[in-house]
């Protein structure tokens, strides 16, 4: 045994008694150690360095958790060790036995079973008397609950720590005395003291002194209750700033007995004030609620649960807590907006829904109500504001009403119009429903404004809106005014082209009326131009473009007619509108001249005067007439400085005709309302009388009827300086405007002039033939001299000649003529014959070296301007009647002037034998045909060879047809 050898080797002459007592004593020692061992958890492990001979002790096997009694090895040992120990552990190992040093080391030890146990290992060395290695003795204690325990204990410190110093709040801690023991960092910045000066201080020294009783006694209820204690007072920062601190006392008891007092302090400051701002907010709210002049309310399961004062007024209740929030709400629109409101999800608004409520006595408001979906007292809840706008919006419907309608005759305006057409045509994109928009004018309107004044006009205008409503107009037909003397009637659902017909005729009927204004009888006329859709648009700008195009050649045409736009009227709009822009350079351009009308004394046909007629060689248009471009100078204002240089150029010419020998006649130039009626228009006839040095018996000054309307006083007295300074005055146009026998008694005139519509049909029609009787009769009784205009026949002239009328005027004498012609006539000093040019037709020579041909009845060809002036133009396209084709030119004939110049190039499309032919050419030439409405005009083509070469062929097979077929087989 083991033990016997130790007891052996340590005393060799033991007696055997001695001996069994020893090894009894060995034993118990032995087993007292391990009694030790097993209490400390400790055990040992000796190592034999020259046997290499290993013992354990039996708790060493326990730690391990290895079988007791099983044969270990050194090495064992340290595969027991933790693999990331192990390393450690033998170098250590293998240093200390090289040192011959002792060592301590702590380990992990890996149990068979896996488990890891934490062990502190001391190792010491035996040596023998040779100072060599014998013996290794290590002891090693299972430190694995003490390692835990302090593990523990380190977290719980850090956990303390950590709520301690990085608590938001301020922590600390008093003794019995209330003396501060500690402090976090916040206490200390809260406070602004270091934790020093705070050690030296008690909470006595950083409460406010008017909270330092309510801080004592729960300080003082701590430690007597051993309870914490919660609690609010002000602290005092070391700069004497007050904070406002939720407070919590916690007793420190430890083995039963109070040691001291924990606190916790939460800053409130802030939140005191945002509470304050908050009450402060809640009276404002409420204050401003309860005198709001605007309705509020909180209603919860369709019940008030609130109602501002104003809110009850304005329904004219007392209060309306606990009724139904939607019977206030009228009938025709609760179901809209509760289901609106129902919608809402919270957060959620509706802006100024607009509906009805009826208030307490039956009366029906108009209000806009804000309506969001809120929490109220845990619950969905409805808020509002009601605002009463009943007022605004009358005045909203007033302004919608003011802003389409004319404030005149109260008929919808032009932005009512634009909008309404809009409307149906959008509605029409399928170009089923006929719509016809009826543009209708007054016509010479402005001349009532200029002679009656404004007041008159507008009564007129009243009267006429009214009749035109009531020209049978149903629902289908809606008058509108558009501007001044404008109107406009929108005709939809048409069925027939006879219902536009019966409209227009009406309305034309309709101004035959008698017109009552201010005592003045007025006689009207109208023109309509009248636009289709679709066919002559679908848009609202192109049908009132193209209903102003027809309504303005309406007027040109005569007026008091209808006319239908077509793409042909194109082309009088755009001549208007380039005359206009032409116009005020034509005087600085010497583009007008004076034609002089002869005036032949009907019983000797003597020359006894001429009348001035302003014409314009325009550089496009040719010879523009005065019908066309004089009423433009009068709405320009033009016609002033014209009508100053026609009175000087007139006088000029006479006064160089008398002074060429000639005999001595009166130079007649007209004059419009606004040249009669200047201020220093006096002044303008002296100066040139003076300056062109005319006698002013010679000069004769021509004016109409409308001329001393409403200015009768004014036209009185100029005419009185007139017949002063020897000019005479005529009355032209007598018998069409608003003659009466008064007037013409108190006017100073001279001479009067009857329109050629009463000679026209001096001898076909019994009424004319007795006014022309009457006149001449009137005017010899009052000492007048009488000119009978538009004289064209020799039956004509008898007639007046035997009546005695004083003078003729007219074609069968002579056209207007340049001033060379006439110094022709006047070198003969009368006329006993017509003139050989006045009744022959301008014979058309054959202009070209090729073949071309005539037909009976012209082709029929569509034709349009395709550029003017290098700028390509959209007029439309119009039908033009082809007499004569050849291979490099075509003649054509159409009812409108053509611009003859300004590299205008036309195009054609022509039809022959079901082929289609496209021609462009410039105008060569023009003629006007007698006695009809109609231009001539030869055309050059500008195309290229391989059209030239259609066209010839196309001429090749009209050749052949025509010595087979008739004219009318030609034209298909």
């Amino acid at each position: 045994m083991r033990n016997e050898f130790i007891i052996h080797k340590d005393f060799p002459n033991l007696s055997e008694t001695d001996h069994d007592e020893l090894v009894r004593l060995h034993i118990k020692k032995n087993k007292s150690f391990e009694i030790i061992q097993k209490i400390a958890n400790l055990g040992t492990w000796e190592y034999d360095y020259k046997s290499n001979l290993v013992t354990w002790s039996q708790q060493m096997f326990i730690i391990c958790g290895i079988t007791t009694g099983v044969t270990m090895q050194h090495e064992d040992f340290f595969k027991l060790v933790h693999p990331k120990d192990r390393k450690q552990a033998e170098e250590k190992m293998l240093a200390a036995i090289e040192n011959k040093t002792e060592y301590e080391i702590e380990l992990r030890l890996v149990r068979p079973s896996g488990e890891v146990r934490y062990v502190i290992e001391t190792v010491q060395f035996m040596l023998d008397s040779n100072n060599e290695l014998a013996t290794i003795i290590g002891v090693i204690q299972d430190v694995t609950e003490n390692k835990s325990l302090r593990l523990r204990l380190k977290e719980e410190e850090q956990y303390y720590e950590s709520l301690f110093n990085n608590n938001a709040d301020s922590i600390f801690s008093f003794d019995l005395e209330g003396n501060f023991l500690s402090g976090n960092k916040v206490l200390e910045e809260t406070f602004g003291y270091s934790k020093e000066e705070l050690l030296k201080l008690s909470f006595k020294d950083v409460v406010e002194p008017e909270c330092y009783q309510k801080t004592l006694d729960f300080f003082m209820k701590t430690k007597t209750t051993l309870m914490p204690q919660n609690y609010e007072s002000i602290g005092i920062h070391k700069n004497g700033d007050r904070m406002e601190f939720s407070l919590t006392n916690i007793p420190i008891i430890i083995n039963g007995e109070l040691v001291g007092v924990y606190g916790i302090a939460k800053n409130i400051t802030d939140k005191k004030v945002l509470e304050q701002s908050l009450r402060e907010a809640d009276i404002k709210y409420r204050s401003i609620v309860e005198q709001s002049i605007v309705g509020v309310f909180i209603a919860q399961h369709g019940k008030f649960v609130y109602t501002n004062p104003h809110l009850n007024q304005l329904l004219g209740q007392t209060t309306l807590l606990g009724t139904d929030i939607y019977e206030s709400i009228h009938p025709e629109d609760r179901q809209n907006v509760v289901t609106q409101i129902l919608a809402l999800k919270e957060g959620q608004s509706i802006r100024n829904l607009s509906h009805r409520t009826i208030k307490q006595d039956g009366t029906i408001i108009i209000v806009e109500v804000h309506y969001t979906r809120i929490i109220h007292q845990g619950e969905i809840a409805t808020i509002g504001t009601v605002l009463d706008v009943t007022d605004r919006k009358k005045t909203e419907e007033l302004n919608q009403y003011i802003a389409y309608h004319d404030y005149l005759t109260e008929l919808p305006n032009r932005r009512m119009f634009e909008q309404r057409l809009g409307t149906l045509l959008s509605g029409n994109l399928d170009l089923t429903q006929q719509i016809a928009v009826m543009l209708i004018d007054l016509d010479r309107f402005k001349l009532v404004n200029d002679t009656l004044g404004h007041a008159i006009g507008d009564a007129l205008l009243n009267q006429f809106a009214t009749k035109l409503q009531g020209c049978c107009l149903d629902e289908r037909q809606t008058v509108y005014r558009l501007s001044g003397d404008e109107f406009c009637i929108i005709l939809t659902d048409i069925k027939s082209q006879d219902e536009i017909e019966m409209v227009s005729d009406k309305i034309l009927q309709m101004t035959k009326e008698e017109f009552i204004a201010d005592g003045y009888e007025l006689h009207i006329s109208a023109s309509i131009g009248i636009s289709r859709s679709p066919e002559n648009g679908s848009t609202v700008d192109s049908l009132f473009k193209h209903a102003d195009t027809a309504l303005y050649y309406a007027k040109s045409q005569g007026r008091n007619q209808v006319q239908y736009y077509t793409a042909a009227l194109n082309m009088h709009s755009f001549k208007h509108f380039a005359l206009s822009n032409d116009l005020r350079k034509a005087l600085a351009k010497d583009e007008l001249f004076i034609q002089y009308m002869p005036r032949v004394q009907a019983q000797t046909t003597e020359i006894l005067g001429v009348e001035a007629l302003v014409r314009w060689n325009h550089p496009d248009w040719g010879l523009v007439s005065p019908a066309e471009f004089v009423p433009i100078a009068e709405e320009t204002g033009l016609i002033i400085p014209i009508g100053e240089w026609v009175l000087r150029e007139a006088c000029k010419q006479n006064k160089r005709w008398q002074d060429m020998g000639f005999t001595s006649m009166t130079v007649s130039v007209n004059f419009s309302v606004k040249q009669l009626l200047q201020q220093n228009i006096l002044q303008t006839i002296d100066r040139i009388v003076e300056e062109t040095g005319l006698s002013p018996e010679y000069l004769e000054i021509e004016i109409t009827e409308s001329s001393f309307i409403s200015n009768e006083k004014e036209v009185i007295h100029l005419l009185d300086e007139l017949k002063k300074r020897k000019i005479k005055v005529s009355l032209d146009d007598f018998g069409t405007g608003f003659s009466s026998l008064y007037l013409l008694k108190q006017l100073s005139l001279d001479t009067i002039k009857i329109d050629k519509s009463f000679v026209e049909e001096i001898l076909t029609n019994p009424v004319n033939k007795s006014i022309i009787e009457c006149i001449l009769s009137l005017a010899k009784a009052m000492n007048m001299n009488v000119v009978a205009e538009g004289v064209e026949t020799a039956e004509q002239y008898a007639f007046l000649k035997s009546k005695e009328c004083d003078e003729i005027q007219g074609y069968y004498f002579s056209r207007p003529l340049d001033i060379k012609d006439l110094e022709a006539l006047l070198k003969s000093k009368q006329m006993n014959t017509q003139l050989a040019i006045r009744n022959q037709a301008k014979i058309v020579s054959n202009r070209r070296g090729y073949s071309r041909l005539d037909w009976v009845n012209p082709l029929i060809a569509m034709m349009e301007i395709e550029m003017f002036k290098d700028k390509k133009l959209e007029l439309g396209i119009k039908e033009v009647l082809v007499t004569h084709i050849g291979a490099k030119g075509l003649n054509f004939l159409m009812a409108a002037r053509m611009p003859l110049y300004g590299d205008t190039v036309i195009k054609f499309r022509i039809e022959i034998f079901n082929e289609a032919y496209e021609f462009s050419g410039k105008i060569a030439w023009f003629q006007e045909m007698q006695d009809c409405d109609f231009f001539e005009y030869g055309v050059q083509f500008q195309n290229g060879d391989h059209l030239q070469m259609a066209s010839i062929q196309a001429l090749r097979a009209l050749f052949t047809l025509a010595e087979q077929a008739s004219p009318a087989q030609l034209v298909q």
